[in-house]
């Protein structure tokens, strides 16, 4: 008798503890920051980050918000993007952002136009999993490059029209 009660108490424990344990955060793994255009306005950017929810119960991401700065001294402004995403239990999810963080200063534009080979750049930004009760903001970092042709196409994207001056290419 004493012993049915030791493993129904002990059961009974168990699942409490289990019903009342805090769900751990996602771990993110960032896979990839590719630069999909370079313009006048900005930088647009595709960020990969697979998110693998360790609980027993689905999560989801809210929003990606992050901040690039090239070659480690320019910063560009910071975006949050909304991105809703379903995160099942235990399974890697892939989170793809795009992303369109505009030059602070045009001049940054210009002095990386200067530039004799690729400029690298990071982007550092937090994935905001959860809701109103239970919330996580989850860092993350990803780097990459950019390469020369894309800072002069878009420096020339950006240079105002000079009458008389075509810089069109013609066969």
């Amino acid at each position: 008798m004493i012993s049915r009660r030791l493993l129904f108490a002990g059961i009974a424990g168990a699942l409490l503890s289990s019903a009342c344990s805090k769900p751990e955060p996602p771990k993110l793994v960032p896979k990839e920051a590719k630069v999909t255009a370079v313009g006048p306005a900005g930088l647009d950017l595709l960020l990969r980050i697979e998110a693998t929810n360790p609980n027993r119960m689905t999560l989801s991401a809210q929003a990606v918000t992050g901040k690039a700065t090239l070659d480690g001294k320019w910063a560009l402004g910071t975006v949050t993007v909304a991105q809703p995403i379903v995160l099942p239990p235990n399974t890697p999810t892939m989170i793809d952002v795009p992303m369109k963080l505009p030059w602070t200063d045009v001049r940054t534009l210009g002095a990386l136009a200067l530039a004799t080979g690729p400029v690298p750049y990071t982007v550092d930004g937090t994935v905001a999993v959860g809701g109103e009760k239970l919330s996580f903001d989850l860092p993350f970092k990803l780097a990459g490059t950019i390469t020369r042709e894309q800072i002069a196409g878009a420096a020339l994207k950006g240079m105002p029209a000079i009458p008389g001056f075509d810089l069109r290419v013609t066969p």
